[in-house]
């Protein structure tokens, strides 16, 4: 009888813990919302839980070639930053803000931790991802209500203000509300799909209004780039489920009336937004305009000598000038990318290491500042400086996720990056019949891989790629992906 009492006990216990790491897991979009602080806690929770689930399986179990990848480009972002540290020691000078960063790149393997212990834990049955399903969708649909809210009543429901074209709900002074909702929007979208998969018409008109809500949701708060990657996303839905295609095009419509109806009655949106087109006629002519203006520095040098050197510098200042009134706040991100480039021609194999970029940018440059004014003019909002010598931009990252892999961990490190990126690209390829199934784990997988291709998409601006919520979601989506690529028919063959 003590024996029975005792193995239910057990198996009471067992139920109880494999609820409660599920339930963790589960917690990572709310988490995101609260911030840095409750993602780490969250995180370093579950990585215990799962520790005590696998044990020793850990380090007996055989990693398949994609973790083993991933494994060597956190390892790049360790070797290189210990590079820059021992450089830093023995001919730099010990400055303590080097150790900081090496620590950094250390705490960084918590989420490689991450990834494969959801990994194995899926492998084993302990994870249910339906749990983290609908908490993702319950996480996007309140932020995006929450941002309706705010954009119609200034305020959101806990009080904080709008600010004006960005309404960034329970983000606060973090304008990436946006970023939120469209990082989980597509799990929305397949869940309601996914409990009216027998009702079509129902289906038909509930989508549509979820996809409308999300979509209108990332318009207001501001945040161009996500809303142009939910377009892209949706398109994505209707090439891979067949189940969705009428739907699409309909839900397309319904949001382009909604956006001309918004734009034509509030007009601060409608500059926000039309200022898009303007915004990549300046990205690509900053590029052109600095090897003009370098190359005709040095002709004019060279055609009128050394007797005309102040005619020259008059010359030169009037072109800095006219440069200045071309690069305004709205050129930000081409000239971050410039600065990265320079600061990736330090060490161009192996990188800086991890949180270099804001260290290393402001030595390329020289001494002089511009004058107050044009600080504030052209760097007001975005809290950064611009130096004098070829208008290079100071910030704590360049701005995206390439640029700054280039940065610091160097062309090793980017090549890694495409050998993982060319990974994926195969088995969306390989697996791309598996999409268009309409049971739980088509649409969660399906949900987790148009997300990475959105979160990783080449061409946008981002935060840092090292930054603890976009590290998290990242490998959150990844090793969702991970896991049911074992299960899928291709990889057992």
């Amino acid at each position: 009888m003590l024996k029975s009492v005792t193995n239910l006990n057990k198996k009471n216990f067992s139920i109880d813990s494999i609820l409660l790491i599920n339930l963790v897991l589960a917690f990572f979009p709310i988490s995101f919302v609260l911030g840095n602080l409750i993602t780490n806690i969250n995180l370093v929770l579950f990585c215990v839980l799962g520790i005590f689930h696998l044990r020793s399986k850990i380090l007996t179990t055989k990693f398949n070639l994609p973790i083993k990848i991933i494994f060597l480009l956190f390892f790049l972002i360790f070797f290189s930053t210990s590079l820059s540290f021992v450089k830093s020691l023995y001919f730099d000078g010990y400055e303590y803000i080097h150790l900081v960063r090496l620590i950094k790149s250390v705490i960084f393997f918590r989420f490689f931790l991450m990834l494969i212990i959801i990994y194995f834990l899926s492998e084993l049955g302990i994870l249910n991802l339906k749990y983290f399903f609908i908490s993702a969708v319950f996480s996007s649909l309140i932020v995006s209500l929450d941002v309706l809210y705010q954009y119609i009543f200034g305020v959101n429901i806990i009080g904080l203000i709008s600010y004006g074209h960005h309404n960034s709900g329970f983000f606060g002074d973090e304008l990436i509300a946006g970023s939120f909702i469209q990082n989980f929007s597509f799990f929305s979208i397949f869940f309601v799909t996914l409990i009216l998969k027998n009702k079509n018409y129902l289906r038909f008109i509930l989508t549509t209004i979820i996809i409308c809500i999300l979509g209108t949701s990332i318009m207001l708060s501001g945040n161009r780039m996500p809303f142009i990657l939910f377009l892209f996303g949706l398109l994505l839905v209707f090439l891979f489920n067949n189940k969705l295609r009428k739907i699409i095009p309909v839900s397309l419509i319904c949001l382009f009336i909604l956006f001309k109806f918004i734009l034509s009655s509030d007009k601060t949106m409608e500059g926000n937004y039309q200022s898009m087109y303007g915004n990549i006629q300046y990205i690509v002519g900053i590029f052109v305009l600095e090897s003009i203006s370098e190359n005709d520095s040095e002709k004019n040098y060279e055609a009128q000598g050394s007797s005309t050197m102040t005619k020259e510098k008059d010359q030169q200042s009037s072109l800095h000038r006219k440069k200045l009134s071309f690069l305004n706040d709205r050129t930000y991100r081409a000239r971050l990318f410039l600065t990265a480039l320079d600061t990736w021609k330090k060490n161009k194999i192996f990188g800086n290491g991890i949180k270099s970029f804001r260290i290393d940018c402001d030595k390329l440059q020289d001494k002089d500042l511009l004058d107050e004014s044009s600080i504030y003019e052209y760097n007001l909002w975005m809290h950064a400086f611009l130096k004098s010598k070829k208008n290079r931009l100071c910030s704590s990252h360049p701005h995206n996720y390439y640029f700054e892999i280039l940065t610091e961990t160097g062309i090793v490190g980017l090549f890694v990056t495409l050998m993982i990126a060319s990974l994926f690209v195969v088995f969306i390829l390989k697996n791309f019949k598996f999409f268009k199934g309409n049971n739980i784990e088509n649409f969660i997988l399906l949900a987790a891989t148009i997300s990475l291709i959105l979160a990783v998409f080449p061409i946008k601006s981002s935060g840092s790629v090292f930054s603890t919520n976009n590290a998290a979601y990242i490998i959150l989506v990844s090793s969702i992906i991970l896991s049911y690529k074992k299960k899928l028919p291709t990889s057992r063959t």
